[in-house]
């Protein structure tokens, strides 16, 4: 009798056994390819040069997707930036203000007053832009919220980016002319390696800093060194004054 039991619950154990391997999911340890990145841009030209606007460019195709008009009372543009939904542009004439452009109509839905800026930048619900060289901080609707004194420059700040909690500034200075500035300690690091002739342009998309050379060319720099990665030659034949990723990423 004995003998029965233990044979019946070693049949049962084999059983479970079978049963829980039959159970076991297949684990696919192949990766798949990463998915290739898309160079599209907005693209700034500035007034007074040839064919002034605002782009949809495609980096790798080289083609035009999107024409903008740029707001009639706008002197000088030179800053631009996309928050996903709506173009942000202002400038640094006199007396400017800050427009917020509906891409898919180029409709101006507000202006924002008296306001001069060459750079601004979107990090969630706040607006960031340079005057001189200082960041401010406002609301998309205008209100004033802070305001940052910078330590590494003493000229005007052309442009900037942000990137989770740095932002990056464009000074006019032939070395280390890119700092990054730590939002959340206010310290400031100086990119050794990136050198930024001729240019006012300063984007960041997808582990990169993205300037424009003097010959209308986008240059991929390392966000660590500063180094370029990559340059690809435009169309445009005005002055760029200011580039800005069509596809965001997560700030």
């Amino acid at each position: 009798m004995n003998f029965l039991k233990v044979s019946f619950l070693a049949i049962v154990l084999c059983f479970c056994m079978v049963s829980c391997n039959k159970n076991q999911p297949e684990y696919d340890i192949t990766s798949e390819p990463s998915t290739p990145v898309e160079y599209k841009w907005w693209i700034l030209t500035h007034k007074n040069y040839q064919k002034p606007g605002i782009y949809l460019y495609d980096e790798e195709t080289g083609l035009i997707e999107l024409e903008i008009s740029l707001p009639d009372d706008l002197q000088s543009p030179h800053a631009l930036a996309f928050d996903g939904e709506y173009l942000w542009v202002g400038g640094n004439g006199e007396n400017e203000s800050m427009y917020q452009i509906n891409p898919e109509t180029g409709e101006v839905v507000n202006t924002i007053t008296n306001i001069i800026t060459e750079g601004i930048a979107i990090k969630d619900d706040y607006i960031y832009y340079s005057n001189l060289n200082t960041i401010n901080i406002i609301t998309k609707n205008g209100n004033f919220v802070d305001a940052i004194e910078t330590e590494n420059t003493a000229l005007n700040i052309s442009d900037i980016a942000i990137s989770e909690s740095n932002l990056y500034y464009l000074r006019y200075s032939e070395t280390e002319p890119v700092v990054k500035l730590n939002l959340d300690s206010f310290s400031e690091t100086p990119i050794t390696g990136l050198t930024t002739s001729g240019t006012y342009c300063l984007a960041y998309f997808d582990y990169e800093l993205i300037t424009i050379s003097a010959l209308n060319e986008i240059n991929h720099n390392s966000i660590q060194t500063g180094e370029i990665l990559s340059s690809t030659p435009t169309v445009f034949e005005g002055w760029i004054t200011a580039i800005t990723p069509h596809i965001i990423t997560e700030n």
